[in-house]
């Protein structure tokens, strides 16, 4: 399931688009896999995801990917920042198709500032969750990761379940957490024999509020 700037794959909503302005913007279509802009890539343009899921990527040490972010309908990436001269990530689409409009941050009107600011402070807080993150074991990292992805993209059932459905693989998954797949794939296998997740390949389904406890639990 692609996900829509409408928020049509369930209750938990995703945020409307920024309120920038509308004339300028050109749309761009993105098979998955293809890159929107790579790392060192010259800078000085804004975009907007209408339709889909990009994951933001930089290279860690010894030339794995890290996946710091993923974005959908309504947020904003790109160069962000008054000084930028060139991108510090990687963006490319997830999932079969992703839909995102581009401008030049240069014609921006003056009034687009907050939304820029706005943006900026969400990027800079997955940042600063990756980086909590890091010193975590892989199941805690994993369980926080799961629960990030369930506030931003997930569908919350009648029974409180919180259920996700995106296009991640378990390769996916490891390059979020910072670990490796194996590693990664065992530690999916733990949470789900605890009766703390359904599911497999990107569709999963869990108690919130169990979830969160064995994460600080795991943590510990």
């Amino acid at each position: 399931m692609t996900p829509t700037v409408d928020g049509s794959i369930g209750a938990i909503r995703f945020p409307p688009p920024p309120a920038l302005e509308q004339a300028g913007w050109f749309q761009r279509e993105l098979g998955k896999g293809e890159a929107l802009y790579r790392v060192g890539d010259r800078g000085g343009t804004v975009y907007r995801v209408d339709e889909g899921l990009l994951k933001l990527a930089i290279e860690a040490p010894g030339g794995k990917e890290r996946i710091v972010a993923l974005v959908g309908p309504g947020d904003v990436l790109g160069d962000l920042g008054p000084s930028s001269t060139c991108f510090q990530e990687t963006a490319a689409a997830l999932s079969d198709q992703a839909v995102v409009r581009a401008k030049s941050r240069s014609s921006l009107p003056p009034d687009s500032t907050d939304d820029l600011l706005c943006a900026a402070t969400t990027q800079l807080a997955r940042l600063r969750e990756v980086l909590e993150d890091a010193e975590l074991p892989v199941n805690a990292r994993l369980a926080r990761t799961l629960l990030r992805l369930g506030r931003r993209f997930g569908h919350r059932a009648d029974d409180g379940s919180i259920r996700i459905t995106l296009p991640l693989t378990h390769d996916n998954l490891a390059a979020m957490v910072g670990a490796a797949r194996e590693t990664t794939s065992t530690a999916l296998g733990q949470i789900r024999a605890a009766g703390l997740l359904d599911g497999t390949r990107g569709r999963y389904s869990f108690q919130p509020e169990r979830l969160d406890r064995y994460a600080c639990e795991a943590s510990s």
